[in-house]
């Protein structure tokens, strides 16, 4: 978090994070905590010249810590022009699961002549995502604003305040969200928006989870994480569909709401709540 780690003027941040690099790249050595930091950053050279582009361009003028880490990306917290609160998602290429990307990008018609080596595929994976933010907040779909993409960094819109992240919607407790969420206009809110990724936008979101849902507000749920959406024409769009539902269901189901699948998708691509003879999207179990 920007608290703990520090907000750095980009080219002291560059200079520290280049100063890393060298030492995880020194000879053997018995590691320490501070490598196996420099290690979670798995920064490389070609990221850290995409960097200074970016602040070369005005795009970013501070850096801060990780928001988020994970196999294929790094997440962290930026200041832009007008100090405007920003994400840094910068993709690993070394660790990056190449075949499971691979698994989303054959099909999508977008990127039908990418190579097929690590580099290239981690680059397309990055564009794929911008396009996705793009192609949804134009749409009117709750999603972070994509800002730019260059080579494996992805700049967008910060989701929180202060450089703090709004919470997950995992994140929250269960007793929480079932004493103090209408639950039922909150999942109504989530299937409206993935109507209008799905009708407007013509994307599915692919890896719908609480996991990758945003708490903005007490009722303002972001979708996040569009890597992986494909377009309709994709030819497992309707098995992503299905398995997005699915999720978002068994989510819901344990929070106590009774939730036909069927019926999301349905409302999903027509964009008319089915209701009627107990095929309500949703309803309150009080037992």
């Amino acid at each position: 978090m920007v608290e703990k780690e520090g907000v750095f003027e980009v080219e002291r941040w560059l200079e520290r994070e280049e100063k890393r690099l060298r030492l995880s790249k020194g000879k053997k050595r018995r590691k320490d905590y501070r490598d196996a930091k420099i290690e979670q950053y798995v920064f490389d050279h070609p990221t850290l010249q995409t960097l200074y582009k970016l602040a070369k361009r005005g795009v970013l003028k501070a850096l801060g810590g990780p928001i988020s880490s994970g196999k294929e990306a790094v997440v962290f917290h930026a200041l832009g022009s007008s100090d405007r609160e920003l994400a840094i998602k910068m993709y690993k290429v070394s660790t990056s699961n190449f075949n499971a990307m691979l698994d989303y990008i054959i099909g999508d018609r977008r990127f039908e002549h990418i190579r097929r080596d690590r580099r290239s595929v981690v680059f397309a994976w990055a564009r794929k995502e911008h396009k996705n933010l793009k192609r949804a907040f134009d749409a009117g779909v709750p999603v972070p604003e994509p800002i730019v993409c260059l080579n494996n960094v992805l700049v967008m819109e910060f989701i929180g305040e202060d450089g703090i992240p709004a919470p997950r919607l995992r994140d929250i407790p269960a007793d929480v969200l079932q004493r103090d969420y209408d639950l039922e206009e909150l999942l109504t809110r989530i299937i409206r928006y993935l109507s209008t990724l799905y009708r407007e936008a013509k994307l599915v979101h692919a890896d719908l989870s609480e996991f990758n849902i945003l708490m903005r507000g007490y009722d303002d749920p972001v979708l996040i994480d569009l890597g992986q959406s494909l377009p309709l024409d994709h030819p497992n769009a309707e098995a992503f569909l299905r398995r997005d539902v699915k999720s978002i269901v068994f989510f819901f189901n344990r929070l106590g709401l009774k939730c036909s699948e069927e019926a999301i998708i349905r409302e999903i691509e027509v964009g008319v709540e089915v209701e009627g003879d107990g095929s309500d999207t949703v309803s309150q179990d009080t037992t």
